[in-house]
């Protein structure tokens, strides 16, 4: 993840249906770099800004959805989405 844009993160349930008002977290693979939240709209959707990423630290280690892991492993570029399920 570098330069600028954003990238999305989608929540559905388990019929694929998005979730509103769910409250997403985005953890950076540094420990220093911290982490980003945003809360999903009325289809599921959140929205982040690459600028807010850390420079030494871009990679995310975990995503969290209501304080539950839902994914990880993920280095987005503008424009990238990405779905995951919370039971």
């Amino acid at each position: 993840m570098s330069g600028s844009g954003s990238f999305s993160i989608r929540i559905v349930n388990d019929d694929g249906d998005g979730i509103s008002g769910v409250e997403v977290s985005v953890h950076y693979a540094s420990v220093l770099a911290g982490y980003h939240k945003s809360d999903t709209d009325s289809d599921g959707w959140a929205q982040f800004d690459i600028e807010s990423a850390p420079p030494w630290g871009s990679l995310i280690e975990t995503v969290y959805a209501n304080d539950e892991k839902v994914g990880g492993d993920i280095n987005p570029d503008d424009g990238d989405t990405f779905s995951f399920t919370l039971s």
